[in-house]
């Protein structure tokens, strides 16, 4: 069965609730039972508080302006850690998002374009390869913008008894802008559709499940203009760009 949820947004980032905790004060009795057990409990709390707002992965920078990577708890907090991993270059945490079997579905006229050379569709393993270039120092490339903005949603529920049965469909309008030496700049501003299922090999610190990217169509075909000399291309096109086969 699938359910059609009306977006009542103009962006697929979700709203993050940002818990500051400046300070814990325990008043009790030096030397207390009563006191240990306080204070354990406020550091659970404190670990939970940090733990299920975004990644807990050792390898963030620290600091105010350091890149937040959302548990992948939904499949809105997938789409905002591609976003994200895009704009910080970051190959682990953009395949963090892809399932081990993912597979990436070209806009239908890049295939049957001969001059392009791209197929009907590639793997995880392809997405490793393309985006080790592109994020590379060898590419040249010099930033890397990208927005996904959500304007559908389509949820398939599967078994009942089985939520990793359950499928989200995202469709988001995508602007995305690769900047790279000279006044080129390559943009893709064709639609993605977006499969998402629950990630059956990794699990959140408290068991959590979270979801994971297992089908990706580039929908094709797009009038979005660009204020900046560019060739203006299909997601898959500028991903094959940096495909060294």
């Amino acid at each position: 069965m699938y359910t059609r949820i009306p977006h009542r947004g103009p962006s697929s980032r979700p709203s993050v609730l940002i818990v500051n905790i400046k300070y814990v004060r325990i008043a009790v009795e030096e030397g207390t039972d009563m006191k240990r057990k306080l204070l354990l409990a406020g550091t659970l709390l404190l670990a939970a508080a940090v733990t299920l707002g975004c990644s807990s992965k050792s390898d963030n920078p620290a600091g105010p302006d350091a890149p937040v990577y959302l548990l992948r708890t939904s499949p809105g907090n997938v789409i905002a850690n591609v976003e994200v991993a895009y704009e910080e270059m970051d190959v682990e945490e953009y395949l963090d998002c892809l399932s081990l079997d993912f597979i990436f579905y070209p806009a239908p006229e890049d295939t049957l374009d001969p001059w392009n050379g791209i197929p009907p569709m590639w793997y995880k393993t392809d997405e490793a390869a393309m985006h080790e270039t592109m994020f590379g120092d060898s590419s040249g490339v010099q930033s890397i913008s990208l927005t996904l903005t959500l304007v559908d949603t389509v949820f398939h529920q599967g078994d009942p008894s089985d939520l990793n049965d359950n499928i989200w469909i995202y469709t988001c309008d995508v602007d995305l802008r690769v900047t790279v030496p000279g006044p080129l700049m390559y943009m893709a501003s064709t639609p993605s559709q977006f499969h998402m299922r629950v990630d059956t090999d990794q699990a959140g610190p408290f068991g959590q499940p979270l979801w994971e990217i297992y089908k990706w169509y580039d929908l094709g075909d797009s009038g979005a203009a660009c204020d900046s000399p560019r060739e203006d291309y299909s997601w898959g096109r500028v991903k094959a760009i940096f495909w060294e086969r």
